[in-house]
């Protein structure tokens, strides 16, 4: 019994005499929250029958615009610095093929062009494309509400089989990077 009163009072004396540095917590109004955020942009996949119309003419291009609501967000207009886009694709057609991205306003004008993507026919495994947008030198980007995507086909003189079962892939997303410090 003796004994477990001397482990205690030992173990209470250095607990109340132990040193301990004073918590400074005027650290935490430096800190500053950089989180980076990817997101999928678009995908798609598309056959050559795709680049026909309804009289059976083959067009050589296709567009698509997607809405694009990250900038709707407060936070993100004021904390994102800086943007990534990413591009995977393959191009199992017998043409080469372009695709061009831009960023639009609210009345579909654009307000930032990636250069154009070629992608040779034939080629299924491309090295992926990425760009990087710095906020700071293209603060416009933040009023980007769409996104188009254009596909252009090489017009080689040639009609596509409709009926070929070769296709085209694209799959892009956007990486933002963050900084906030609440």
């Amino acid at each position: 019994m003796r004994f477990s009163k001397l482990i205690y009072f030992i173990l209470s004396f250095f607990v109340f005499t132990s040193c301990a540095e004073s918590l400074d917590f005027n650290q935490l109004d430096d800190y500053v929250v950089k989180p980076v955020l990817t997101s999928s942009l678009t995908y798609f996949k598309v056959s050559p029958i795709q680049f026909f119309d309804e009289n059976g003419v083959q067009q050589n291009s296709r567009e698509d615009i997607t809405d694009f609501i990250v900038f709707e967000n407060s936070f993100f207009r004021k904390s994102v610095v800086k943007m990534v886009f990413n591009a995977e694709f393959k191009n199992e057609f017998d043409r080469d093929a372009m695709i061009q991205v831009d960023f639009l306003d609210a009345n579909n004008i654009a307000i930032y062009s990636f250069a154009p993507i070629t992608v040779k026919s034939g080629d299924v495994d491309p090295p992926p494309y990425e760009e990087e947008i710095v906020i700071a030198t293209n603060p416009n980007i933040l009023s980007a509400t769409k996104v188009r995507f254009r596909a252009f086909l090489e017009d080689t003189g040639t009609q596509m089989n409709p009926l070929d079962t070769s296709e085209f892939e694209f799959k892009s997303s956007v990486t933002l990077f963050v900084e906030s410090d609440f």
